[in-house]
């Protein structure tokens, strides 16, 4: 065993702080063999300190993708989608003469459904049919229940 061991021991205690503030075990191992007698002293500790951290152990990260448009792009390039939207469904109901007479928002919504198999909810078709009315393509007016009728101006 250790002939010395309470020197060593009260050297340890001394060199507790100096080693734990080393980042790197390997020189905190380094230092405590040193201090041990298991490492020759002709090698100087700054050499211990550049061979821990140049280790070839040491595993390098892989590199992250970068997120941006190109990931996004090269996604919805892959795809299309062949649901039409919501503006281009009111785009098509107005040319085929759905709104020569004046249709509410749940009339819109139960013919893309029954008759285009196109389901959407109210929400979807509430901007789009704003702005057919801000660009003249509809006009609206309430009716009895208070409801906004769109009809072709």
């Amino acid at each position: 065993m250790i002939e010395n061991f309470d020197e060593v021991k009260r050297q340890l205690t001394e060199l507790a702080d100096v080693i734990n503030n080393y980042k790197s075990e390997a020189v905190q191992l380094r230092i405590v063999e040193l201090v041990f007698g298991g490492m020759s002293t002709e090698q100087p500790m700054a050499d211990a300190a550049s061979e821990s951290q140049s280790s070839p152990a040491r595993k390098s990260r892989k590199a992250r993708k970068p997120k941006g448009k190109a990931n996004s792009e090269k996604k919805g390039a892959s795809r299309s989608s062949s649901r039409p939207g919501p503006t281009s469904t009111l785009k098509t109901l107005v040319d085929d003469g759905f709104f020569n007479k004046p249709k509410v928002l749940g009339d819109i919504i139960t013919h893309t459904e029954t008759n285009m198999a196109l389901k959407y909810k109210q929400s979807d078709f509430s901007g789009p049919l704003g702005r057919f009315v801000r660009d003249g393509i509809l006009k609206r007016s309430k009716n009895e229940s208070n409801q906004y009728e769109y009809v072709v101006s």
